[in-house]
């Protein structure tokens, strides 16, 4: 996604599509929603050609010293969380729920969020990377693996991701890894949840809709995941794109199955997420557009910088390993602020 002016004073979702309206050519909405309708957004006009994500310097971040680093909630509490959500689950009140954690630094100096955009589509080339203003200072950016959704007249493309591996340097354990993701029971059966709701929302919107049978492996530089790549045909090609953004989100893969328990569930454990979870994209005067889920990001405030990370429980879940799932998905947002997970231990 383009730079926006990191000083613009950003827009709620009805004054960005009435400004919309009547909008010169090549107009476009760029933006990001919060995981819940309580939650901010952030919406801003642009005038250039559909976001690209943005061309990527030679070389990596420089070290980045630290002052402090916490997460909340703490990895011992985080994985209380998942005990409790897991226990929940036992007793037949959800099926799944996702929960995340904050990483809260203080930095030596203020991260230039452009510089910091450019890294991740380096190093995520295949990401969908953004940086929007958020109108207080801050700048959410990131490099999300998911797309939510992508709408080009009556067309629609979806790639949902549930169950994740940490890949490693070792290329043979790097297979491996891969394969015992592909053939996970806990990780197929998370991912067939979230199929299932995103079918049921789509179904009375599309006179077609093309859902594979199982998932294939989705590579990021640093985690596998599985995805499943849904083609559809609507029945109204004038169906605006953040409709179908309101329609479809959150996914099971950022909030939980049944939703509306595990959106409880989220706001005991965790409290607001923000824009954590949400959705950012883009869309023009024609309402077509591309939206995708606010994961592998950050809040950046001057030398301060907040990262988000979650993780999909479903029976069966292992706390620690949940954790570490988290500690991992921390990982591209660190890397393009150049800190080390070595200098982080007690946090993650």
């Amino acid at each position: 996604m383009h730079l926006l002016d990191p000083h613009a004073a950003p827009l709620t979702a009805a004054q960005a599509r009435h400004a919309l309206h009547g909008a010169p050519d090549g107009t476009h909405l760029l933006g990001a929603i919060g995981f819940t309708p309580q939650d901010p957004a952030a919406f801003h006009l642009a005038h250039s050609t559909p976001p690209t994500p943005t061309a990527a310097p030679s070389t990596s971040a420089a070290p980045t010293g630290i002052l402090h680093a916490a997460s909340r909630p703490a990895p011992d509490a985080f994985e209380a969380n998942v005990a409790r959500a897991a226990a929940t689950i036992a007793r037949g009140e959800l099926h799944k729920v996702v929960l995340g954690r904050t990483l809260d630094l203080h930095l030596h100096a203020a991260p230039d969020p452009s510089a910091v955009t450019a890294r991740l589509a380096q190093g995520a080339p295949d990401a969908f990377v953004f940086s929007v203003p958020l109108g207080d200072g801050a700048q959410l950016v990131g490099a999300s693996p998911e797309r939510l959704l992508s709408k080009r007249g009556a067309q629609l493309r979806l790639r949902p991701l549930a169950g994740t591996r940490a890949r490693h340097a070792d290329p043979a354990e790097d297979l491996r890894r891969a394969h015992d993701l592909l053939h996970s029971a806990k990780d197929r059966h998370e991912h067939a949840l979230m199929i299932a709701a995103i079918r049921e929302t789509l179904a009375p919107l599309c006179r077609e809709l093309t859902v594979p049978d199982a998932p294939r492996l989705v590579q990021t530089p640093g985690l596998w995941h599985l995805g499943t790549s849904i083609h559809a045909t609507l029945r109204d090609p004038d169906l605006h794109v953040l409709d179908l953004v309101s329609a479809v989100h959150p996914t099971p893969a950022v909030c939980g199955v049944p939703a509306p328990a595990a959106r409880d569930l989220i706001g005991t454990l965790e409290g607001p997420r923000g824009f954590f979870a949400g959705a950012v994209g883009w869309c023009d005067a024609r309402g077509d557009g591309e939206w995708a889920v606010t994961i592998r990001c950050a809040r950046l405030c001057g030398p301060h910088a907040h990262l988000f990370a979650g993780a999909g429980i479903v029976a069966g879940s292992d706390p620690a390993r949940e954790r570490a799932e988290t500690a991992a998905k921390f990982g591209t947002m660190l890397r393009a602020l150049g800190v080390s997970p070595l200098d982080l231990e007690g946090a993650l």
